[in-house]
């Protein structure tokens, strides 16, 4: 193990090479889960006006508030305000205008009566009921967000509820951090594409549409190559296609063998290696290089190694070169109790695949129990939402605190 770097070694060799990739400028509806560039503030008062909260009639409090069923106030309803339009009355003493959700409470009215709370005839309403105070059912100028007010900060992610505050506050265009874009190559003569008839020794590409999922997921935008065929020529093509995006990521073909030939072609091309191999299970035979300045990843072509590697490395290269801050650059990591013992016999940090839900006390429970964990059984992903981290010859008994990373949202986990 001598020649194999650490997991943290080799991550800040990976980080120390990526550079923010800068800003650019969408429409808001393209802001969906993009990262702000800049903080964001609120270009006017929300509301822009005192409006009232509900139909009813705005009012003076103090001529209502002795108003009951057997002792009802009336009082001359001077105007209709609907929604959207401007009053154009003042009330006064002994009088109301009728005011729907909504529109801007007039002048010299400091109550809004809810209708249920009214009788009218005419141009005449009763008061059955006063209100609790002065201000009710009236939804005060700036009340929502002040002009000025910084709503988003920089390197927050936009969500529907961001892109709602966002259209409130009047931007139209918002400042982003660029995505990566990442080449996806996989390699061999051995791979056919889904939907593809298998022929004798073939096996299905699923490294290609994971990896790319996987690029989406982490916030970059994939491009994927055709499968390149295990020769030279076939490889050293593909690889100088790839080099217009930010990143390029290959799955296979840097390992030992005979016919793995990505990273001697790399090398021909003059590629600046960084390293080979990391201590770690699944995922040693890891390859990172620079060619031309741009980011190589050299995953190794087992499934599983190929997407536990790619979230140990590439996804926090795809952050930093979002400009995200460092410290959203890692997977989230915690402390989670086992549901049964686990260990880890070898002498590389093993990152299991595993189930994380919550207990009834409110503790984090851990389970890789689901499925085997072999580097070739994709199926160990299904429902995984977290790794278990061992370092080596670690063991830990049922019930016992163990490290996790955390993959994918815990809210809706729940003890099975």
């Amino acid at each position: 193990m001598t020649d194999m770097l650490t997991v943290e070694a080799a991550r800040t060799a990976v980080l120390e090479r990526i550079h923010a990739l800068g800003d650019e400028q969408v429409p808001l509806a393209d802001a969906l889960d993009r990262h702000l560039a800049n903080d964001v503030a609120a270009i006017a008062d929300n509301p822009p006006h005192d409006n009232s909260a509900m139909d009813g009639y705005a009012v003076r409090f103090a001529d209502t508030a002795t108003a009951s069923g057997s002792t009802p106030i009336r009082l001359q309803v001077i105007e209709d305000i609907p929604a959207g339009t401007v009053p154009q009355r003042k009330v006064s003493t002994g009088q109301a205008s009728r005011i729907m959700t909504g529109a801007p409470v007039p002048e010299g009215a400091d109550t809004v009566i809810r209708v249920e709370d009214t009788r009218s005839e005419d141009d005449w309403v009763e008061i059955l009921e006063p209100e609790d105070g002065v201000g009710e059912n009236i939804r005060g100028q700036g009340d929502d967000m002040k002009s000025g007010e910084v709503l988003l900060r920089a390197g927050d992610l936009v969500g529907p509820g961001e892109i709602g505050v966002l259209a409130t506050a009047q931007h139209a265009n918002l400042t982003v951090t660029r995505r990566p874009t990442i080449a996806i190559l996989s390699s061999g003569d051995e791979l056919v594409e889904v939907g593809e008839p298998l022929g004798p020794g073939q096996i299905i590409n699923s490294n290609t549409p994971a990896l790319a999922a996987m690029a989406r997921a982490c916030g970059a935008e994939p491009v994927v190559l055709p499968v390149a065929r295990d020769t030279e020529e076939a490889i050293r093509a593909s690889i100088v296609s790839a080099l217009s995006c930010d990143f390029i990521v290959s799955s296979g073909g840097v390992s030992v063998g005979e016919y793995d030939y990505v990273k001697k072609v790399l090398t021909d091309l003059g590629a600046e290696q960084v390293l080979w191999r990391v201590a770690m299970k699944p995922g040693k035979p890891l390859f990172f290089c620079l060619l031309q300045e741009t980011p190589y990843f050299g995953l190794p072509g087992n499934p599983v190694s190929s997407l536990v590697s790619f979230l140990q490395f590439v996804r926090p290269a795809i952050r930093k070169a979002s400009g995200l801050a460092a410290s959203q650059w890692e997977l989230p990591t915690t402390v989670a109790y086992m549901e049964h013992d686990v260990d880890n016999r070898g002498d590389r940090r093993s990152f299991l695949r595993a189930r994380l839900a919550w207990d009834n006390q409110g503790r984090l429970q851990a389970s890789t129990a689901h499925r085997a964990q072999g580097s070739h059984m994709i199926t160990s992903m299904l429902g995984a939402n977290g790794f278990v981290v061992l370092a080596p010859e670690e063991r830990v008994a049922v019930g016992g605190a163990v490290t996790v990373q955390i993959v994918a949202d815990l809210g809706s986990a729940a003890a099975g």
